[in-house]
């Protein structure tokens, strides 16, 4: 075994342990946020194989400085070699040169090339995204057409809903997509994205380095799959034909063949499972939430609220109104730049997933909701203080007992699915799975979001059942109540966070609890009023 490999496999080993203590999941794709570091580490990785490619440089002038001398002497002793090697000098100086230098220009020979940017590498390569990382990221933009109905050729060329950006992707990119659909058994999806992968690769033939070009009969072979699980059987033999012509004897392309051939002549009657169908529901009531145009009423109008609080007969709040039954205002300007810039960066220091109820514990493949979060307590200074202090003018009730504040950033193509911020303790039906502190402090009676960030494209909330539509403008917040007069959950709230088409979309939280509001908003039979003084 030479140096170079004994370096490499010491520095595999070096790297094994490292990546040994590596946290399961980084969850980069899950915020913008957390993507920013990336870009640094992506420059590092450069430089350091420009550093590489340096040393070689370096290495490779040097020979070539030696060979023309070296030349020049070897070709002048044998344009007449006896008359050359008579003279001792020439002839001694001959076994002198291979007899030491070129032993010296073999062991200079044998010199890795490279052993400090390797190094280098596998010191940054804990920091890589993990394969989990990939599967969100493929997940969050494979989310992004399929939700708002774009076409899969425009948004791989970068026209996104009628706009063009200075972006693009490529083969790999577009094969990783697919591919990791085709695993999350959505075939359909994948399809429209492994089409475009052929097209692409001819535009790259002269671009790509060999080592990182995809192979034809692969990313033809992934398609066939695809089409297989989608049952369209004769579109996939079509696609096994050509990769049997670029592989003849390749026998997985042979065994994928026969089962193709079996399955057409007993294909099977499709018997969609229970569970698929409510998954597709669930689904389908999302997109169309996000797809459903924006309808005005003649009923809702904007008011400066003066009432709620003594404070506010001196600085009023600009309100307007989204719906009425359920009741949800729109508040403007209720938070300042500076404001969101000091929230911002403080949750930027230590954002973690987050979690709905039901995904508590080990984290599920199928995400309902793809960000992080960052929790301020209400009194931990001055900022929190003067936010909550503007909640209570808002919203009238008292937060004494309400959960902290939660900063949230989404990441590509970040969602949140159809959910209800409610836990309905006043249900017959209800199983409490939580704590009896959360049950002793009373239901979610309300919600206070705040946009931190206005959102190039898409990351509306809407209220699919209702009709509603919020798009992001930073400085703003929705408020609703979560609750009836008579302490049920009100169905009608049920919401969801579209997808993250351009930008980043920061948001925050209030949950407030229904405890210490027992006066401001008693229980009262569901046709009196349901608003408290807004």
């Amino acid at each position: 075994m030479d140096y170079f490999s004994r370096c490499l496999l010491v520095m595999l080993f070096h790297s094994t342990l490292v990546l040994g203590d590596r946290p399961l999941e980084r969850s980069h794709s899950l915020s913008l946020v957390t993507l920013v570091p990336l870009l640094e580490l992506e420059r590092k990785l450069i430089d350091n194989l420009e550093n590489y490619t340096n040393a070689l440089e370096q290495k490779l002038e040097m020979i070539r400085s030696q060979l023309l001398v070296m030349r020049a002497e070897n070709e002048k002793g044998r344009r007449n070699a006896v008359s050359y090697l008579s003279n001792p000098l020439n002839s001694f100086s001959l076994i002198r040169r291979l007899h030491q230098d070129w032993i010296k220009w073999r062991k200079y020979m044998e010199q890795p090339v490279g052993i400090s940017q390797l190094k280098a590498f596998y010191s940054w390569q804990d920091e890589l995204p993990t394969e989990r990382d990939l599967w969100d990221a493929c997940e969050g933009i494979g989310r992004i057409p399929s939700t708002y109905d774009l076409k899969v050729g425009d948004f791989i060329n970068g026209n996104i809903k009628g706009k063009q950006y200075n972006a693009s992707m490529s083969s790999a990119d577009i094969l990783s997509v697919g591919a990791i659909l085709a695993k999350k058994n959505r075939p359909s999806d994948a399809i429209q994205w492994l089409q475009e992968v052929p097209q692409r690769l001819q535009e790259e033939v002269l671009i790509q380095p060999r080592h990182l070009s995809i192979k034809e009969v692969d990313a033809l072979r992934i398609l066939a799959e695809a089409q297989i699980k989608e049952k369209n059987y004769s579109e996939a033999l079509s696609l096994l034909h050509n990769c049997l012509k670029l592989q003849p004897h390749d026998a997985r392309l042979l065994r994928l063949w026969k089962k193709t051939t079996d399955l057409i002549e007993n294909q099977p009657d499709p018997s969609p499972t229970e569970d698929k169908e409510r998954i597709v529901s669930i689904a389908n009531s999302f997109k169309l939430g996000c797809n459903k145009p924006l309808e005005s009423s003649t009923r809702l109008h904007c008011f400066y609220n003066f009432t709620t609080t003594p404070f506010l007969r001196l600085a009023p709040l600009k309100i307007e109104q989204i719906g009425l039954d359920p009741y949800v205002v729109l508040y403007h300007e209720v938070l300042s730049a500076r404001e969101i810039s000091m929230l911002i960066g403080k949750a930027t220091q230590n954002m973690k997933n987050t979690r709905v109820h039901k995904e508590q514990g080990v984290p599920k493949k199928n995400r309902g909701r793809t960000a992080k979060g960052f929790w301020f307590k209400k009194e931990s200074n001055e900022l929190t203080k003067g936010i909550t202090r503007r909640i209570m003018d808002m919203t009238g009730f008292d937060l004494a007992d309400s959960e902290g504040f939660q900063v949230i950033n989404y990441g590509i193509g970040g969602h949140y699915l159809l959910h209800m911020d409610y836990f309905d303790f006043a249900s017959s039906n209800h199983t409490d799975t939580r704590s009896s502190y959360s049950m002793d402090l009373g239901d979610r009676i309300a919600t206070v979001l705040f946009y931190l960030t206005d959102v190039e494209q898409g990351g509306a909330t809407v209220f699919a059942d209702v009709g509603y539509s919020v798009y992001p403008q930073a400085g703003t917040a929705i408020f609703w109540y979560n609750l009836d007069t008579n302490g049920k959950g009100d169905p009608r709230t049920k919401h969801a966070a579209c997808p993250v088409i351009v930008g980043s979309k920061w948001v925050m939280t209030e949950w407030i609890r229904e405890k210490r509001q027992i006066f401001i908003r008693p229980c009262l039979p569901p046709a009196k009023a349901t608003s408290t003084k807004s």
